[in-house]
């Protein structure tokens, strides 16, 4: 397990538009490790879903609609690379905003149960994980999962061989 800087941007939810970015990457010989792509209003429309369902709205719906509409434009895309400060000027020169986050990189043994045993980990530990991606072939040995958790460097500490 690793702390890696995993790059967020919001793209244009249009023909081409990934083709574009990778472009930039591509000029600065930047190599993407891993990445996930999420429409923005799906994720938006679940969640106002979630909040329909709970009754916890808590800005009128006019609010809600108007943000739902706008959101269909976009997706976020997040990237690991090889070289996250130069895909940073990569992107920001061509015109991307960037955030960057720290994240956990795992290599997990490719068997049924490991994603189940870090989840538990990290929870019974009071570890959050906002989210997580990754993937593994059937036939691969390994998969590379990316963690967003409340608190990295405990989640860190938990792994002290950087495998599990």
């Amino acid at each position: 397990m690793t702390i890696r800087k995993q790059l967020e941007v919001m793209l244009a939810d249009a023909p081409g538009e990934l083709a574009k970015l990778t472009a930039a990457l591509n000029d600065e010989h930047v190599n993407i490790e891993a990445m996930s792509i999420q429409d923005a209003n799906e994720y938006l429309q679940a969640l106002y879903d979630v909040r329909s369902q709970t009754g916890r709205r808590v800005a009128p719906l006019e609010y809600y609609e108007a943000i739902l509409k706008e959101s269909a434009k976009y997706s976020m895309i997040r990237l690991i690379t090889d070289n996250p400060t130069k895909a940073v000027e990569a992107l920001t020169k061509v015109g991307y905003q960037v955030k960057v986050h720290d994240v956990l990189g795992v290599i997990l043994d490719n068997r049924p149960g490991q994603l189940n045993r870090v989840s538990k980990m990290l929870g019974d530990a009071g570890i959050n994980i906002s989210y997580t991606y990754g993937s593994g072939f059937a036939d691969s040995e390994a998969a590379l999962f990316i963690f967003r958790v409340s608190d990295v460097e405990k989640a860190l500490a938990m792994f002290p061989n950087g495998r599990l």
